[in-house]
């Protein structure tokens, strides 16, 4: 699959949003806008003119908020 970003892979086939958290946590780092912007649109956020570091920030408090809210759910 040329031109295709693993990191961006990774992060899309995820299983669930514990998993999607850790892959952008070793990634982030790495990543350019583009997969910023793909990882952000995955997820229904829009980045707006928001800054590559605080589009990151956002992807990681809405992934924390899913996982404290379906292990909210799944106690229930």
């Amino acid at each position: 699959m040329d031109g295709v970003n693993e990191d961006l892979l990774r992060f899309l086939d995820a299983d669930d949003y514990e998993e999607k958290l850790q892959i952008l946590e070793e990634i982030k780092e790495r990543v350019d806008d583009h997969v910023v912007n793909m990882m952000a649109a995955s997820l229904s956020l829009a980045r707006g003119s928001a800054s590559k570091e605080s589009c990151i920030d956002q992807i990681r408090d809405y992934l924390t908020l899913q996982i404290q809210y379906d292990g909210k759910r799944m106690r229930q």
